[in-house]
Protein backbone atom coordinates (compact mmCIF):
# COMPACT_ATOMS: atom_id res chain seq x y z
CA UNK A 1 0.00 0.00 0.00
CA UNK A 2 1.31 3.62 -0.87
CA UNK A 3 1.37 6.24 1.87
CA UNK A 4 0.12 9.59 1.08
CA UNK A 5 2.94 12.31 0.75
CA UNK A 6 1.66 14.58 3.50
CA UNK A 7 1.35 10.93 5.95
CA UNK A 8 4.71 9.70 4.83
CA UNK A 9 7.15 9.73 7.91
CA UNK A 10 4.57 10.56 10.15
CA UNK A 11 4.26 8.01 13.12
CA UNK A 12 0.75 6.52 13.17
CA UNK A 13 0.45 7.62 16.75
CA UNK A 14 0.90 11.66 16.10
CA UNK A 15 -1.85 11.65 13.09
CA UNK A 16 -4.36 9.51 15.16
CA UNK A 17 -3.55 12.55 17.92
CA UNK A 18 -3.90 14.94 14.89
CA UNK A 19 -7.31 12.78 13.86
CA UNK A 20 -8.92 13.63 17.71
CA UNK A 21 -7.99 17.07 17.88
CA UNK A 22 -9.92 17.92 14.38
CA UNK A 23 -12.74 15.61 15.50
CA UNK A 24 -12.89 17.79 18.67
CA UNK A 25 -12.43 21.00 17.35
CA UNK A 26 -15.07 19.93 15.33
CA UNK A 27 -17.43 19.22 17.54
CA UNK A 28 -16.90 22.20 19.29
CA UNK A 29 -17.87 23.96 16.23
CA UNK A 30 -21.08 21.86 15.70
CA UNK A 31 -22.23 22.22 19.41
CA UNK A 32 -21.44 26.46 18.92
CA UNK A 33 -23.44 26.74 16.14
CA UNK A 34 -26.08 24.92 17.30
CA UNK A 35 -26.29 27.04 20.35
CA UNK A 36 -26.21 30.80 18.30
CA UNK A 37 -29.62 29.27 15.93
CA UNK A 38 -31.80 29.39 19.66
CA UNK A 39 -29.73 31.61 21.75
CA UNK A 40 -31.27 34.80 22.75
CA UNK A 41 -29.84 38.77 23.62
CA UNK A 42 -28.81 39.53 26.82
CA UNK A 43 -29.94 42.32 28.42
CA UNK A 44 -26.69 43.35 30.23
CA UNK A 45 -22.96 41.79 29.90
CA UNK A 46 -23.16 40.75 33.79
CA UNK A 47 -21.80 37.24 34.29
CA UNK A 48 -24.75 36.33 35.92
CA UNK A 49 -26.56 37.35 32.44
CA UNK A 50 -24.61 35.60 30.30
CA UNK A 51 -24.51 32.29 32.60
CA UNK A 52 -28.45 32.23 32.07
CA UNK A 53 -28.80 32.76 28.50
CA UNK A 54 -25.66 29.98 28.55
CA UNK A 55 -27.84 27.05 29.60
CA UNK A 56 -29.03 25.83 26.51
CA UNK A 57 -24.96 25.28 25.55
CA UNK A 58 -24.11 24.00 29.10
CA UNK A 59 -26.90 21.08 28.31
CA UNK A 60 -25.08 20.20 24.94
CA UNK A 61 -21.59 19.39 26.90
CA UNK A 62 -20.42 22.77 26.98
CA UNK A 63 -19.04 24.57 29.89
CA UNK A 64 -16.72 26.94 31.61
CA UNK A 65 -14.69 28.64 33.93
CA UNK A 66 -12.83 31.97 34.93
CA UNK A 67 -10.07 32.12 36.29
CA UNK A 68 -6.99 34.27 37.96
CA UNK A 69 -3.79 33.21 36.69
CA UNK A 70 -0.34 34.95 37.76
CA UNK A 71 2.06 36.20 35.23
CA UNK A 72 5.40 37.07 36.52
CA UNK A 73 3.81 38.95 39.24
CA UNK A 74 1.00 40.27 37.10
CA UNK A 75 -2.23 38.63 36.93
CA UNK A 76 -4.44 37.77 34.08
CA UNK A 77 -8.41 37.31 33.79
CA UNK A 78 -8.70 34.20 31.78
CA UNK A 79 -12.29 33.11 30.56
CA UNK A 80 -11.78 28.93 28.89
CA UNK A 81 -14.97 27.42 27.08
CA UNK A 82 -14.47 23.73 26.85
CA UNK A 83 -16.89 20.85 24.45
CA UNK A 84 -16.88 17.31 26.58
CA UNK A 85 -15.73 16.25 23.02
CA UNK A 86 -11.64 17.84 24.49
CA UNK A 87 -11.63 20.91 22.75
CA UNK A 88 -11.34 24.36 24.17
CA UNK A 89 -11.19 28.21 23.45
CA UNK A 90 -9.87 30.80 25.67
CA UNK A 91 -9.84 34.80 25.86
CA UNK A 92 -7.52 36.78 28.18
CA UNK A 93 -7.72 40.00 29.45
CA UNK A 94 -5.23 41.75 32.44
CA UNK A 95 -6.90 41.82 35.58
CA UNK A 96 -5.77 45.43 36.83
CA UNK A 97 -7.05 46.57 32.73
CA UNK A 98 -10.59 46.31 33.55
CA UNK A 99 -13.00 47.66 36.67
CA UNK A 100 -15.17 44.88 37.33
CA UNK A 101 -14.15 41.30 36.79
CA UNK A 102 -17.19 39.97 36.79
CA UNK A 103 -18.43 42.16 34.20
CA UNK A 104 -14.93 41.48 32.53
CA UNK A 105 -15.93 37.65 32.64
CA UNK A 106 -18.96 38.37 31.32
CA UNK A 107 -18.38 40.27 28.04
CA UNK A 108 -15.54 37.67 27.42
CA UNK A 109 -17.78 34.45 27.96
CA UNK A 110 -20.25 36.44 25.45
CA UNK A 111 -17.59 37.06 22.82
CA UNK A 112 -16.69 33.26 22.95
CA UNK A 113 -20.15 31.60 23.10
CA UNK A 114 -21.33 33.84 20.32
CA UNK A 115 -24.09 35.65 22.66
CA UNK A 116 -25.97 38.71 21.60
CA UNK A 117 -26.57 42.11 23.99
CA UNK A 118 -29.75 43.44 23.47
CA UNK A 119 -29.43 46.91 21.65
CA UNK A 120 -31.54 48.91 24.15
CA UNK A 121 -29.17 47.66 26.85
CA UNK A 122 -25.88 49.34 25.30
CA UNK A 123 -25.11 52.43 28.33
CA UNK A 124 -25.17 55.51 27.16
CA UNK A 125 -22.13 56.35 28.95
CA UNK A 126 -20.18 53.27 27.49
CA UNK A 127 -21.31 54.50 23.44
CA UNK A 128 -20.13 58.21 24.43
CA UNK A 129 -17.00 57.10 25.68
CA UNK A 130 -16.72 54.83 22.68
CA UNK A 131 -17.25 58.11 20.10
CA UNK A 132 -15.14 60.07 22.22
CA UNK A 133 -12.01 57.74 21.90
CA UNK A 134 -12.26 55.83 18.05
CA UNK A 135 -9.64 57.45 15.97
CA UNK A 136 -11.35 60.04 13.03
CA UNK A 137 -11.76 58.06 10.18
CA UNK A 138 -11.31 59.41 6.72
CA UNK A 139 -12.78 57.54 3.43
CA UNK A 140 -10.53 57.62 0.69
CA UNK A 141 -11.31 60.23 -1.96
CA UNK A 142 -11.86 58.37 -4.92
CA UNK A 143 -10.71 61.82 -7.21
CA UNK A 144 -7.51 61.94 -5.80
CA UNK A 145 -5.64 59.92 -8.02
CA UNK A 146 -6.03 56.66 -10.06
CA UNK A 147 -9.19 54.43 -9.63
CA UNK A 148 -8.44 52.89 -6.09
CA UNK A 149 -9.26 49.16 -5.43
CA UNK A 150 -12.48 48.17 -3.47
CA UNK A 151 -10.63 47.34 -0.31
CA UNK A 152 -8.46 50.99 -0.56
CA UNK A 153 -12.46 52.55 -1.42
CA UNK A 154 -13.61 51.11 1.57
CA UNK A 155 -11.32 50.41 4.28
CA UNK A 156 -10.59 53.16 6.96
CA UNK A 157 -7.86 55.68 6.97
CA UNK A 158 -6.42 56.18 10.54
CA UNK A 159 -3.11 58.47 11.34
CA UNK A 160 -0.29 56.22 11.50
CA UNK A 161 0.04 57.19 15.03
CA UNK A 162 -3.08 57.04 16.28
CA UNK A 163 -3.32 53.94 15.02
CA UNK A 164 -1.27 51.84 16.61
CA UNK A 165 -1.81 53.63 20.14
CA UNK A 166 -3.93 51.18 22.93
CA UNK A 167 -7.33 51.48 23.46
CA UNK A 168 -8.47 51.77 27.10
CA UNK A 169 -10.00 49.25 28.80
CA UNK A 170 -13.31 51.29 28.55
CA UNK A 171 -13.03 51.65 24.85
CA UNK A 172 -12.21 47.77 24.43
CA UNK A 173 -15.40 46.80 26.73
CA UNK A 174 -17.55 49.41 24.53
CA UNK A 175 -16.71 48.04 21.20
CA UNK A 176 -17.16 44.21 21.57
CA UNK A 177 -20.34 45.54 22.86
CA UNK A 178 -21.44 47.27 19.77
CA UNK A 179 -20.37 43.19 18.32
CA UNK A 180 -22.34 41.69 20.54
CA UNK A 181 -25.51 43.90 19.61
CA UNK A 182 -25.49 42.62 15.93
CA UNK A 183 -27.34 39.88 14.71
CA UNK A 184 -25.37 36.67 14.41
CA UNK A 185 -24.83 37.16 10.78
CA UNK A 186 -23.46 40.90 10.87
CA UNK A 187 -21.31 39.44 13.74
CA UNK A 188 -20.09 36.57 11.16
CA UNK A 189 -19.30 39.28 8.36
CA UNK A 190 -17.55 41.59 10.51
CA UNK A 191 -15.49 39.06 12.09
CA UNK A 192 -14.46 37.65 8.46
CA UNK A 193 -13.75 40.99 7.52
CA UNK A 194 -11.50 41.55 10.70
CA UNK A 195 -9.32 38.69 10.24
CA UNK A 196 -8.75 39.60 6.62
CA UNK A 197 -7.52 42.51 6.84
CA UNK A 198 -5.59 42.64 10.04
CA UNK A 199 -4.62 38.83 8.89
CA UNK A 200 -5.74 37.52 12.22
CA UNK A 201 -4.17 33.62 12.21
CA UNK A 202 -6.85 30.79 11.19
CA UNK A 203 -6.11 28.91 14.86
CA UNK A 204 -7.12 32.04 16.24
CA UNK A 205 -10.71 31.09 17.53
CA UNK A 206 -12.05 34.75 18.63
CA UNK A 207 -11.22 38.67 17.18
CA UNK A 208 -12.28 39.16 21.10
CA UNK A 209 -8.57 39.78 22.41
CA UNK A 210 -7.18 41.01 18.74
CA UNK A 211 -9.31 44.17 19.50
CA UNK A 212 -6.85 46.41 21.54
CA UNK A 213 -5.41 49.14 19.20
CA UNK A 214 -7.14 52.17 18.03
CA UNK A 215 -6.91 50.83 14.27
CA UNK A 216 -9.13 48.45 15.47
CA UNK A 217 -11.82 50.09 16.42
CA UNK A 218 -12.21 52.67 13.97
CA UNK A 219 -12.02 49.37 11.29
CA UNK A 220 -15.16 48.05 13.04
CA UNK A 221 -17.08 51.27 13.68
CA UNK A 222 -16.79 51.99 9.77
CA UNK A 223 -17.84 48.48 9.01
CA UNK A 224 -21.45 48.56 11.28
CA UNK A 225 -21.67 52.67 10.06
CA UNK A 226 -21.86 50.95 6.44
CA UNK A 227 -24.12 48.15 7.91
CA UNK A 228 -26.90 51.06 9.24
CA UNK A 229 -26.43 52.85 5.78
CA UNK A 230 -27.29 49.67 3.93
CA UNK A 231 -29.91 48.53 6.44
CA UNK A 232 -31.51 51.95 5.56
CA UNK A 233 -31.06 51.32 2.01
CA UNK A 234 -32.82 48.20 2.00
CA UNK A 235 -29.45 45.94 1.70
CA UNK A 236 -27.87 43.29 3.13
CA UNK A 237 -25.00 44.04 5.46
CA UNK A 238 -21.69 44.17 3.82
CA UNK A 239 -19.24 40.87 3.25
CA UNK A 240 -16.45 43.00 3.65
CA UNK A 241 -16.15 47.02 4.70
Amino acid sequence: MTQSPARAGVPPDALELLGEKGGAERALTAALASFQEQVQAVPSLDLAAVVEAAKPAFASGIAFSAQLVDVRGRHKLRVIVMHAGGAEVTSEEWADEVDDLLQAAGWMLAMLLGIPLAKQARPVEAETAEVKGLAVVRVLDAAAGPGPSKEEDTAPVVDGDVALEPLTPQEIEATHQRILALPQAGRQALTKAFREHFQVPRNARSIGDRITQHQHAAFIDHFLEECEEQGRGGAAAPVAP
